[in-house]
């Protein structure tokens, strides 16, 4: 079953199961197959300590880590971290912030879902948001959700974002302001769940070449 297909904002869509094909990005590939590789051994989310995230300015400026609370009941998302390249695009920086807060009224119910979702599963979330600029250009956003835990919950949430433009340049100042984003890819990574590390060529075997 694909994983694609167009969901209005108003919609609430399913989230359809997929495998990691369905990440575009190679970086968000790469960051999918390392989370694999901790979840394997344990079969559910790892713990965030494990993860030893490695990433160049350019990645580490369109990640985001949240924390996840429960206070007096109610389970709240704090982004504990934005990454510069998202602050331009939301037009203001999160960090410290509630989520559904930052996003506020207009966005939180196109977005909160994608992370409740994550959260509830326990489980990869991938989404391709497709947007406009100020001058309307489309631009596709890639979020990969990668949950993490302490055994018993899902305590945090590392995301990454990479965008993309069929026309090459486009304006990020404020592009999740400009319009709602509408969802073409809304997938839970629940196939294949395991890691499969690249294969390698042994010293000793032959290689011949015709």
């Amino acid at each position: 079953m694909s994983a694609k297909r167009d969901i209005l904002p108003d919609e609430t869509a399913p989230f359809l199961g997929a495998s990691i094909e369905v990440v575009r990005a190679i970086q968000q590939r790469d960051l999918l197959n390392r989370w694999l590789s901790l979840y394997t051994p344990l079969q559910h989310a790892p713990p965030f300590e494990e993860f030893r995230l490695e990433c160049n300015e350019t990645d580490c400026a369109a990640a985001v880590f949240y924390t996840v609370k429960i206070e007096n009941g109610r389970q709240r998302i704090m982004i504990d971290n934005g990454g510069t390249r998202l602050a331009k695009a939301y037009g203001a920086i999160g960090i410290g912030r509630e989520l559904s807060e930052y996003l506020g009224p207009r966005l939180a119910p196109v977005i909160m879902p994608l992370y409740e979702e994550c959260i509830r599963r326990g489980l990869p979330v991938y989404t391709v948001s497709r947007l406009h600029d100020r001058d309307k250009r489309k631009v596709d956003l890639e979020r990969l959700l990668l949950p993490f835990s302490d055994g018993q919950r899902i305590t945090r949430i590392f995301a990454s974002f990479e965008t993309i433009s069929p026309d090459g340049h486009f304006e990020i100042e404020k592009l999740m302001r400009e319009r709602l984003p509408i969802d073409v890819v809304r997938a839970v990574i629940d196939k294949k769940l395991y890691f499969t590390p690249p294969p390698r060529i042994s010293p000793r075997d032959k290689i011949e070449f015709e």
